[in-house]
């Protein structure tokens, strides 16, 4: 499909910020909860195994890359079908998030926080702060995993009916939550954004090492993506 690369088994949409801006300013008019969800290589990594999980990831309105490795390893932009390298530079300097979270404040549009800990919602917002202090946030809960408030949280949530849920649940609760209640909530878009509004955060805890590891195992995954779908070639010839 265009502007979209398969990544282990998962089609990726590759949209310029202003592109990925237009259909969510488009879901803000539907009825029903449209959902954006951001991966990161060590998302794809825990869910690579997990059949539920992708296929959970596969009914999302709009799946973004959330790091520029993932675009390199597809060679996205090597055929000249569109600038690789310009996404990544939009990648790299979270353009789109700056875009997103500059039309929420300036459109008014109300927003509910959700984490799967204290501490992530803390650092959610203190990263929302970082990009814009005057986010109409009016919302927020905790959904600890297995603590069985899903349908409370749900009814929080309808409570302030917001335009924009940001979430930073977990793997794989995060994606549980949303296919189970999406038909439930009352609100405009679901945006799972943890792959990245956790990001640095993360970064420390993980180290360098690790993430160079991290790294290696993925690009080793996506050279045999590529040898099976360039020997499902020959033999289709």
């Amino acid at each position: 499909m265009e502007n979209r690369m398969e990544i282990l088994d998962l089609e990726i949409d590759t949209l310029t910020a202003k592109e990925i801006l237009k259909r969510i300013v488009q879901f803000m008019e539907y009825e029903t909860v449209s959902t954006v969800e951001i991966v990161s290589l060590e998302l794809l990594m825990q869910g690579q195994e997990n059949l539920q999980w992708k296929e959970q990831l596969r009914e999302m309105d709009l799946i973004l890359p959330g790091e520029r490795e993932i675009l390199e390893a597809s060679n996205v932009g090597k055929d000249g079908s569109y600038t690789g390298e310009s996404l990544e530079k939009e990648l790299e300097d979270r353009l789109f998030l700056k875009m997103f979270l500059k039309y929420l404040r300036r459109s008014r549009r109300s927003i509910f926080l959700l984490a799967g800990q204290e501490g992530d919602l803390l650092s959610l917002r203190e990263r929302l702060s970082l990009y814009d202090r005057n986010l109409l946030i009016n919302g927020q809960a905790v959904l600890e995993p297995g603590s069985g408030r899903e349908e409370q949280v749900i009814n929080e949530i309808n409570g302030v009916e917001p335009d924009c849920i940001i979430s930073v649940l977990p793997f794989p609760e995060q994606e549980n939550f949303i296919s189970n209640a999406r038909a439930l909530l009352n609100a405009r878009v679901w945006f799972g954004c943890g792959s990245v509004l956790l990001q640095e955060e993360r970064k420390k805890k993980t180290g360098k090492l690790q993430k160079f590891i991290l790294k290696r195992v993925f690009r080793h995954l996506m050279g045999q993506q590529k040898e099976g779908q360039e020997e499902g070639d020959k033999e289709g010839l």
